[in-house]
């Protein structure tokens, strides 16, 4: 189910790619520290490839509002509220040198939710929608392989680790949440709910993280 966008619809838009602007900053920067504690090499690549690429979304997003509406630029939101909590969260995990749980939080949980807001934007309802329907596409690749990247290294991790990754998913999970919840930009007109929203993300996290939450 696509997500409206309503009366005004330029300057919701905006709103949207504002939000979308946080937290492409929050992974631009959460995904180059990731970089430099990583020890493999493989990965390490990956993941400073995934943060020029977060700051080219970022710069993206920032750009789009301000084409417009310009007066947004600056808006603080119950969402951007919601996703600096989350940024402290991943923060303290980097700081602490918690790679596996970070990649948990940023590729995992945080990819899941961008990648879902995208694909759920219909840009067809906004007259300038369809100007930005081709970085749309982009944007939707790039987040589905920051995503598949998550998943590939929780797949490697030991099984006891498992539990204690699972635990600080749902952690991450209840922040993004929170971040839902406070997107009226998104739910304004009836078209989905936060309710729904959380289901749908819920559903495209792994099973092996979700199977014995709540």
């Amino acid at each position: 189910m696509a997500i409206a966008i309503g009366t005004d619809k330029s300057t919701r838009m905006a709103r949207v790619f504002h939000v979308l602007w946080h937290g492409e900053r929050i992974a631009y920067d959460a995904a180059a520290r990731q970089a430099l504690i990583c020890g493999d090499i493989k990965a390490k690549r990956f993941l400073s490839m995934q943060s020029a690429q977060e700051s080219r979304h970022a710069a993206l997003f920032h750009a789009a509002t301000a084409v417009l509406t310009p007066r947004i630029r600056s808006l603080q939101t119950p969402a951007v509220a919601a996703l600096n909590a989350y940024r402290r969260h991943l923060d303290h995990d980097l700081a602490a040198g918690h790679l596996a749980t970070s990649i948990v939080g940023l590729q995992i949980v945080l990819e899941g939710l961008g990648a879902l807001t995208l694909s759920r934007i219909n840009l067809a309802l906004s007259p300038h929608g369809p100007r930005f329907a081709p970085f749309k596409r982009l944007l939707e690749q790039h987040e589905d392989s920051h995503h598949a990247f998550g998943r590939r290294w929780l797949e490697r991790q030991d099984i006891e680790s498992l539990p204690r990754l699972a635990a600080e998913a749902y952690r991450y999970f209840e922040l993004a949440c929170s971040a839902i919840d406070g997107s009226e930009e998104l739910f304004g007109y009836g078209v989905s709910t936060p309710q729904i929203f959380r289901l749908h993300l819920r559903a495209a996290l792994p099973s092996t993280l979700t199977r014995d939450w709540p």
